[in-house]
């Protein structure tokens, strides 16, 4: 029996942190929605729920029992910002959990990529649980209208349904395609060198302008003003940007109406009449969230496609038609800075035996692992490309004479020590012989570059293998500036 890992710090620590974050937001948002209620009424936007629900499922390790208990934790503290009774805190908690209870049960039952709505069909998940968990939050408000405001069962059942799902549809989308930390810390870096352009603006732009013309021209159609500019920004932005339009939408729209900036009835209004209102909202905001997730498997699809068609499918490395584009960008920016660059061709010595004597299989194997370390030895900006067969190339920008025979004397070592196993757990190695060519200052000719490399690679190869050549032309080094070669 093995010996149980003692937990680290941190990971002692995280129920506590799950309990306290959980507590603060649930808490945060069920006081914004407090702070809405009319008076002796429930409040008409509730999001504690809709937050509860969407951290639980983007967040799955906080779905622990210390989760839970300061979700219950936030509602509690909120309550006592009220003059509600002990009873009447505990009957509207009871009913703000049966719904985030069922809409989590239902939603941990798909896979990683309709909870992020990243299918066509993820909206329609996304509905169909919503609507089961707002019937449950219904259920419980039909018994609790009659008891707490002596009021009618179907309207209770009415009220909590359509607020939980109009609720539901605008806040959960967003959290569920809140991008990764990584994601935003790009985002917050481009913000600085922002790339505006009216193409981009004009969708957004299109958005606000409607809202204004909805509440400048009363009537029932005015609530739909703004879905011709909302499908515009489903097709032009992200996901998420998308969600958040249609957050601000619903949201905004439901506030003019209960203040009276909006108004699509003049006549008097039925106890029903909001329910109609909040389910319309609900379907207007789907709209745009379904073209926006279409858009998203799209768009993933054509990523997809493209990597294939620039990426070799054994190796990850870029292929020809990957590597010609990108070098030929990074030596006109090269030739602008006045910076040197260092072209270097690899090739596997004597691969053709390797097959034949341990199999095309064992061949691939140490193909990926060859690749493996050679990128562990390059940096970011530097390409990497299989031009065929066992045939490498590599192009470092910035990158002086000595530091290049730094690099590639480095990588000529690791690829010696390296080893792989073939279907008869025989050990398969192999080394490489590496031609090198180096210019300071443009302009640069790829293929001159290439050429030169390439010779070198087979001077390499006459004087033995398993070495590094560099061009009998190679231009003296200069002192102009480069990037440090640390990883």
């Amino acid at each position: 029996m093995k010996e149980a890992r003692p937990q680290s710090a941190p990971s002692r620590l995280f129920p506590l942190y799950a309990l306290l974050w959980v507590t603060a937001l649930v808490c945060l948002f069920s006081l914004i929605g407090i702070f809405t209620r009319p008076p002796e009424l429930l409040a008409a936007f509730w999001p504690a729920n809709a937050v509860l629900l969407g951290i639980m499922l983007r967040y799955p390790r906080l779905a622990s029992p210390a989760g839970w208990l300061g979700g219950i934790a936030g509602y509690l503290i909120a309550a006592l910002f009220t003059d509600d009774s002990a009873i009447k805190t505990t009957l509207l908690t009871l009913g703000n959990l049966a719904g985030v209870g069922v809409g989590y049960l239902l939603f941990r039952r798909l896979d990683h990529e309709d909870i992020r709505l990243r299918r066509p069909t993820s909206i329609v998940y996304l509905l169909l649980i919503t609507i089961a968990a707002s019937l449950a939050a219904g259920l419980v408000g039909a018994f609790i209208n009659p008891v707490l405001f002596s009021g009618d069962i179907l309207y209770g059942l009415g009220f909590w349904f359509a607020s939980e799902l109009v609720n539901y549809m605008a806040i959960l989308p967003v959290i569920l395609a809140l991008p990764s930390l990584a994601v935003m810390t790009r985002w917050r870096t481009d913000f600085y060198r922002p790339d505006i352009s009216w193409a981009k603006l004009l969708p957004l732009l299109s958005f606000l302008a409607t809202l204004l013309l909805a509440l400048l021209i009363e009537g029932p159609g005015s609530i739909v003003f703004p879905v011709p500019a909302l499908l515009w920004c489903a097709v032009s932005y992200s996901l998420f940007s998308t969600t958040l339009l249609s957050l601000c939408f619903s949201t905004l729209t439901l506030i003019a109406l209960s203040s009276g900036y909006l108004t699509i009835n003049h006549d008097a209004q039925t106890q029903y009449w909001m329910f109609s209102v909040r389910i319309g909202l609900m379907l207007i905001a789907l709209t745009p969230l379904t073209a926006a997730s279409i858009m998203a498997a799209r768009n993933a699809l054509l990523n997809k496609m493209e990597y294939l068609a620039h990426h070799d499918h054994l190796t990850g490395a870029l292929n020809r038609t990957g590597f010609w584009p990108q070098a030929q960008t990074m030596l006109a920016h090269q030739a602008l800075r006045q910076q040197s660059v260092a072209v270097c061709m690899l090739d596997l010595d004597n691969f053709k035996r390797i097959n034949d004597n341990h199999g095309h299989e064992a061949g691939d194997t140490l193909l990926k692992a060859f690749s493996d370390t050679v990128r562990q030895h390059l940096r970011k900006g530097d390409l990497f490309a299989r031009l065929g067969g066992e045939e490498f190339v590599v192009l470092l920008p910035a990158t002086t004479r000595p530091q290049a025979l730094e690099v590639v004397e480095r990588l000529r070592e690791q690829v010696a020590a390296l080893s792989v196993r073939d279907e008869a757990q025989q050990g398969v190695s192999a080394t490489v012989s590496i031609g090198i060519i180096c210019q300071q200052g443009g302009p640069y000719s790829l293929d001159r570059l290439l050429s030169g490399a390439d010779k070198a690679l087979y001077q390499a190869k006459r004087n033995g293998r398993n070495r590094v050549e560099q061009h009998p032309d190679d231009e003296q080094d200069n002192p102009v500036p480069t990037r440090p070669l640390s990883l």
